[in-house]
């Protein structure tokens, strides 16, 4: 299955422009999986951390690691994506998924939607992505 997943991020290069039926979404941030096995990282976004993830489990600084708080992140981003077609484009990897600016069906920015929700934007990443401003 993790092969699959790999495989499938292999195949979206940087620029490129696809689409992802969103089948699971494990947090607030990604990874979302596509149908097709693609798993996107929601560009821009940092939303907190399940405790069992690896940068809690090691104490990485600039984490929040807070199942509560994980699970109510992921379920904005799930209502918001589960079931539902987008329109990304991916501008960069990380690990074994595609980080993506993606758009929801009505056209609405992704990142701006999860932010408007109560998720966070990723000053760093939110830079060196060139991501555009949310309203």
């Amino acid at each position: 299955m993790l092969t699959t997943a790999i495989l499938a991020a292999a195949q979206v290069t940087t620029g490129q422009s696809f689409t992802c039926t969103v089948i699971r979404v494990h947090d607030g941030d990604g990874p979302l999986t596509c149908a097709n096995g693609v798993k996107i990282r929601i560009a821009g976004v940092q939303a907190p951390d399940f405790e069992s993830a690896e940068p809690c489990r090691v104490g990485k600084p600039g984490y929040v690691c807070d199942d509560t708080r994980a699970r109510a992140a992921q379920r904005v981003t799930a209502g918001l994506t589960l079931g539902k077609r987008l329109h990304c484009t991916a501008v960069d990897k990380s690990w074994n998924r595609v980080v993506a600016r993606c758009w929801l069906p009505d056209n609405r920015s992704l990142t701006c939607a999860v932010i408007a929700r109560g998720g966070w934007a990723w000053p760093e990443y939110w830079r060196r992505y060139r991501m555009e401003e949310c309203r």
